[in-house]
């Protein structure tokens, strides 16, 4: 009986060293806060609230005079209609953001146009809130016709337990310049912000939200690699600039920096088992392998793995490191970077130099590799997640929500349409109309399936019998860590787990079974049967006993038995000595 290499991946399977992530298991959290009624107050999947944006004269000029380099932040009101009710907010701080896609909310000639905005509620006004928010973030839907990339994307990888993933739904956005009646500029994201404290306390307890909050991009400095990172190295700063850009708003810099380095320089340069302890200890592992599963199976190439980009991290009061996958709109078969995010293997996601070294190091971890692969079937498969009927179901709910509010002053994004953006290298991925194009979820889900470990045949113990023996085979044994086995076929033709086989032919033979799954993943194992020569059959010759009737053989018709005629004849000649013995005496 053979043991496939893969053997230890199932023998690993069923005892996933829990202890990997034990050392920071105080700090696991849930996405119990999504359900807070302060929370679905902003992000409720089935209401279209409405936002309107005051600004006067003065301060609308002054934010036309920002660029993607200099973002000026100026005051203004915010009215948020939500359920028939209007709450307002004054002196709100309110600036442009996005990095490509950052421009001016007019355009040359002097028309609205849709742009990013960030909505600080507490810039001028010292704790102004409202239901427990003092920032968000409005993102126009550039690119995504659908209207769904990232929220969806957002909502898959909450529903997969990844509690530091933002928020985001749809909603209404007006502009009012100065004495000017508001006008409606579109559908937009309403994206909850991951740089206020307020993000931070939803997701960690109180005794532990006062650790330090960073963000990966590429920018001005290139990627955002922890391998990259040194003591004076000035790709980390708190400027918008800076590839690792810290959020804290200049509050403890240098014991944030000293930290960082600390902990980059350990990912960096420690190995095999001083590696493995350290990120242990220093990464909310689990949560790590859950967002580089997601960002595999959504496809978002513009992330952490793929280009090491649009990423944030929170390292708590313990030193640990918490993952925030971000900006996920270019997800979920919007490809580029790579030459088809679709087919891309789940185990060599990246590709080119921006691949984090600190992905790689981590996936050649037995233990971390088996999880990783475990958490991309589960993507694939259960519900809630990136499986096609649920999400289809969302997508219908979503354009059945905003679908007769898409016309706009702006004369932008008022179609709903199934494809990606015009710029991705494969323009056929479809996410909910497959009469044209390509399906995405099968081709991703057939892309993760391609990387799982095939199912672990056992053909049983080798056995000796008897020829014209009928033996049973038992192939129970087996094994398969992702879909049930579904079949097991024998060489002898025999089918089924436990089938009874009778070998006829003396000799040496090797049978084996093939099992496979529900995923059409199989694998084969042999046993040896030695079949021995039935004992050869004696037949005696028997005797037959004499009867009343007939003569015992060779009596020559005398009913007397030999032995009654031997003894007669000794009497016989017994009588004759003694006569002729009495003859001499006369």
């Amino acid at each position: 009986m053979k043991h496939t290499p893969i053997y230890s991946f199932c023998m690993a399977m069923t005892a996933i060293l829990i202890s990997s992530v034990s050392y920071n298991a105080l700090a696991q959290q849930s996405t119990a806060y999504l359900d807070d009624a302060s929370h679905q107050f902003w992000h409720d999947d089935s209401t279209l609230s409405t936002i309107t944006i005051g600004f006067s004269q003065s301060q609308w000029d002054l934010l036309l005079q920002s660029s993607s380099s200099v973002r000026n932040e100026v005051s203004a009101t915010m009215q948020y209609e939500h359920l028939g009710v209007t709450y307002t907010l004054e002196n709100i701080g309110v600036k442009l953001s996005g990095n490509t896609s950052f421009v001016l909310p007019i355009n040359n000639n002097g028309n609205l146009i849709q742009a990013n905005y960030t909505l600080d509620f507490d810039e001028f006004v010292d704790d102004q809130a409202l239901q427990g928010i003092a920032a968000l973030k409005l993102k126009r839907f550039k690119d995504d016709s659908t209207f769904v990339r990232e929220p969806l994307s957002n909502r898959i990888m909450q529903h997969f337990g990844i509690f530091t993933v933002h928020s985001s739904t749809h909603v209404k956005v007006y502009l009012k310049i100065a004495d000017q009646a508001a006008v409606y500029t579109g559908i937009y994201r309403l994206n909850e912000s991951v740089n206020r404290k307020e993000y931070i306390d939803k997701r960690f307890a109180s005794d532990n939200d006062s650790g330090f909050l960073w963000q990966g991009n590429y920018k001005a400095f290139g990627p955002a690699l922890f391998s990259r990172i040194t003591t004076d190295w000035e790709g980390v700063a708190d400027r918008d600039d800076a590839s690792f850009e810290y959020k804290g708003k200049g509050s403890k810099f240098d014991e944030a920096h000293e930290q960082l380095v600390r902990l980059a320089t350990n990912f960096t340069q420690l190995e095999g088992t001083d590696f493995h302890d350290y990120v242990a200890r220093h990464i909310n592992m689990d949560l790590f392998l859950k967002s580089m599963a997601a960002e595999a199976v959504i496809g978002h190439w513009d992330g952490f793995w793929g280009n090491a980009n649009n990423y944030l991290f929170y390292i708590d009061e313990q030193e640990v490191l918490h993952f925030i996958p971000y900006d996920t709109d270019n997800t979920l078969g919007t490809s580029l970077l790579m030459d088809d995010s679709g087919e891309q293997s789940t185990l060599a996601f990246g590709e080119g130099n921006n691949i984090p070294p600190l992905v790689t190091k981590i996936l050649q971890i037995d233990e971390y590799r088996q999880q990783f692969l475990a958490y991309t079937s589960e993507l694939v498969t259960l519900p809630g997640l990136m499986v096609q009927a649920d999400a289809v179901a969302y997508i219908d709910s979503v354009h059945r929500l905003i679908e007769n509010d898409l016309q706009n002053v702006t004369n932008q994004h008022e179609q709903i349409a199934d494809r990606p953006a015009s710029w991705a290298n494969q323009g056929d991925y479809r996410l909910y109309d497959f009469s044209t194009g390509r399906n995405w979820y099968s081709t991703r889900k057939d892309a993760v399936e391609r990387m799982l470990p095939p199912p672990i045949a056992n053909a049983g113990e080798n056995m000796t019998i008897t020829q014209g023996e009928s033996v049973s085979l038992n192939a129970s044994a087996s094994t398969s860590s992702f879909g049930d086995i579904v079949s097991y076929t024998w060489s002898t033709g025999a089918m089924g787990i436990n089938p009874d086989v009778t070998f006829n032919d003396v000799g040496f033979f090797v049978v084996s079974v093939t099992v496979t799954n529900s995923l059409g993943l199989s694998d084969t194992d042999t046993l040896n049967v030695t079949v021995n020569a039935a004992p050869a059959v004696v037949t005696p010759n028997p005797t037959p006993s004499p009867t009343a009737d007939t003569p015992a053989s060779g009596s020559s018709g005398s009913s007397l038995p030999l032995i009654s005629l031997a003894l007669l004849s000794v009497i016989m000649l017994f009588r004759r000595v003694l006569v002729l013995g009495k003859i001499k005496q006369c």
